[in-house]
């Protein structure tokens, strides 16, 4: 097992909690919370080990279904109060206890040979943490094998709330405790497994009540403190691999081992299990870096494709088809109309107002030209983009703006990947103020939604469309304009079977207010869609150059706080970052302007998305999303533009390779937003 190192500093009843992974096991931490209780322990009584053991009984069971392994090297102490801890929260699951004496020392063989009720084995010499785990799993007799490290003092429940996972989630193949500090504070919600061999504890340090580390999850790994698994499983496996003997990586390798066959990590909050963390490790501290070094070596060349597989977040871009003429619009807006008729006439409305967005590398571009798309692609990948989300418009069989895309799927280039939006809303003249002048209508209705998952089926076969755990991925602007939300799934869950598709992944966008669980109307996620729902207005508004105006201006800096700060939901959820918004290209005089973003202000908020969707989605489905790749009408894309240049792109790429170290998580720094400094809650949409 992977061990690190601790201290702790008592001054006035404040605990400070210093973790030192010096195992070359780094983290991201922050800073501890002050204001935590800690959990009542056990002590050593004054009385002495000896005495006090002879009073301790155990339960025995003839016919376990769960084997404790406990492996221990001295430190007695430790190991009277987590036997201790386990009779007093005695489980209802029936259970033995088997204790691996690694050749101690100290009072370790008096102790345990005056308990009762427990199985001693001794190991003489010290054979150390990974050989005598596989000892005690040898001769254990339940069904399954809890692997406890000594240091630990387990809380109610602890046990029956890991074997609750294994009746719930069948796919479950290691399911591991919250683990928390003597100080109370968090010391791991599962962890993360990074590329160079790391592991990340996920919450460390921070308050284990928060309701995000309270929630049962599939993780990359969790540390062998407290783990449980099926003996036959472990068997299976062979037990630990004893490539990693005497200690350090076994429970990492164990657990991409597990996932390998097609099983799951999982973390369960509601076991709760106090680690003094590492106050069993027992090799010296040159002994143990040499141990460290040659086990990283054996993890990561067994494991490396695995681990970059893991640690891996995805980008998708939305992305707006709008940049070539179409009869349509050149019926509704004037002959040869593009995106670009818009983003060319915008003016600025306020001082340091930045308009007009006018393009760089790509210039005014047209999405017929096959070089423009390819172009497109090239530049999204260099900066680590994943996929482009396509806006997709289909009114009843019409489709409106669809030629890049069709032709995306007959050339097979780019070869990138791709997924879609449903825009599933009317088309009115909104942009010049006439939103009642309907030019496109909607109507939605169980045929169509046949008629188009019909349609889809091509694209949803190609080998570049994106997909979440195999399930090519379909989402939809606004599920609140569905008559019945939960049919038009049923169809076209019901159509992508019966057709050879498979299973398919529907995320509805969180705009307009949704707020509702998506497994309710049978979907399968939500998709966050900033600036929708916790924008900040800027108070007080700025001095206006144009009389005309009826917008209103936010701030930049205080919706990304709001964004980076929501309470995350139970269901699933994918994050999106915003590189900026205005849309003052369509609605000169009644604009919605956010105000001071910057590349570094749009890389922390994208750099806490990421360091967000490592930690708490599952592997597999790791995404986050951007609002958007080239919605210049909106003043909102990464694509290089004149004031700029590359610097979203550039601030786009350091955030997913984490090459910008925060001060805190999802705490911006301060910058000099273009006209105001001072942001206030009021006249929110929505509430952060």
């Amino acid at each position: 097992m992977i061990k690190n190192t601790a201290s702790y500093r008592h001054w006035q009843g404040e605990q400070e909690v210093q973790a030192d992974l010096g195992d070359g096991v780094g983290v991201d931490r922050k800073e501890p919370i002050a204001t935590i209780s800690p959990p009542p322990l056990f002590s050593v009584p004054e009385s002495g080990i000896p005495g006090a053991a002879a009073g301790l009984v155990m339960p025995v069971a003839e016919d376990p279904e769960v084997s404790i392994l406990i492996p221990v090297h001295n430190q007695a102490g430790f190991t009277f109060c987590c036997l201790q801890s386990i009779a007093a929260v005695s489980p209802r699951a029936s259970f033995e206890i088997i204790v691996i004496d690694d050749a101690s020392t100290d009072e370790t063989p008096e102790l345990l040979r005056a308990v009762s009720g427990i199985r001693y084995l001794r190991n003489d010499p010290n054979l150390g943490f990974l050989l005598s785990c596989n000892r005690g799993a040898a001769l254990a007799r339940g069904r399954y094998l809890l692997l406890l490290n000594n240091d630990t003092q387990v809380q109610a429940g602890w046990l029956d709330a890991l074997l609750e996972v294994f009746k719930e989630e069948p796919d479950t193949g290691i399911v591991g405790s919250k683990l928390i500090y003597p100080s109370g504070h968090l010391q791991e919600a599962g962890a993360a497994l990074k590329r160079d061999g790391r592991v990340e504890l996920i919450g460390l340090n921070q308050d284990p009540e928060e309701p995000i580390f309270n929630r049962r999850r599939r993780v990359d790994h969790c540390s062998g403190a407290s783990i449980l698994i099926e003996k036959s499983l472990f068997e299976r496996l062979g037990g630990f691999d004893e490539a990693y003997a005497p200690a350090y990586y076994e429970d990492c390798d164990l657990s991409l081992r597990v996932r390998s066959l097609g099983y799951d990590v999982i973390y369960e909050p509601k076991s709760v299990v106090v680690h003094h963390l590492s106050v069993s490790t027992n090799a010296r501290p040159a002994e143990k870096m040499t141990r460290i070094a040659a086990n990283s070596a054996i993890f990561l060349d067994r494991w490396q494709a695995t681990l970059d597989e893991l640690d891996a977040v995805r980008l998708i871009a939305f992305f707006l088809p709008q940049f070539h003429p179409i009869p349509e619009n050149d019926r509704w807006w004037g002959k040869g109309f593009t995106e670009w008729t818009n983003v060319t006439r915008a003016r600025p409305n306020f001082p340091g107002h930045q308009q007009p967005h006018l393009p760089a590398d790509l210039g005014f571009y047209d999405l017929r030209l096959a070089e423009t798309r390819q172009a497109q692609a090239d530049l999204a990948r260099d900066y680590g983009i994943h996929g482009f989300c396509y806006y997709y418009y289909w009114f009843g069989g019409k489709r409106l703006l669809n030629r890049p895309l069709d032709e995306v799927l007959a050339s097979g280039q780019p070869d990138f990947p791709f997924c879609i939006c449903w825009a599933n809303e009317s088309w009115s003249r909104r942009w010049d103020g006439r939103e009642a002048d309907i030019l496109m209508a909607q109507h939605h209705s169980e045929a169509d939604d046949l008629a188009f998952i019909r349609h889809l089926q091509p694209m949803l076969r190609d080998r570049r469309y994106i997909r979440i755990h195999g399930r090519p991925l379909i989402l939809v602007y606004r599920i609140g304009l569905f008559p019945d939300a939960a049919r038009t799934a049923e169809v076209w869950r019901e159509y992508c079977a019966t057709s050879g598709i498979g299973d398919i992944f529907i995320a509805c966008v969180q705009s307009f207010g949704l707020t509702a669980d998506p497994r309710d109307f049978g979907f399968d996620a939500v998709v966050e869609f900033p600036p929708h729902d916790l924008s900040v207005p800027l108070d007080p508004q700025p001095p206006m150059d144009n009389p005309d105006f009826t917008g209103r201006v936010y701030d930049y800096r205080a919706t990304a706080e709001c964004f980076m700060h929501r309470p995350l939901p139970e269901h699933r959820f994918f994050r999106t970052a915003m590189p900026s918004w205005d849309n003052t290209a369509r609605r000169q005089d009644a604009g919605t302007i956010f105000s001071g973003s910057t590349p570094r202000l749009y890389q922390q908020w994208l750099s806490t998305l990421i360091q967000q969707t490592r930690e708490l989605n599952p592997p597999g489905e790791r995404f986050v999303f951007i609002n958007a790749w080239n919605e210049w009408a909106e003043g909102n894309h990464l694509e290089p533009d004149l004031r700029y240049g590359h610097d979203y792109l550039e601030a786009t790429r350091a955030a997913l390779g984490g090459l910008m170290p925060l001060r805190s998580a999802g705490v911006l720094e301060n910058a000099v937003p273009s006209v105001a400094t001072r942001s206030t809650p009021s006249g929110r949409v929505g509430a952060c």
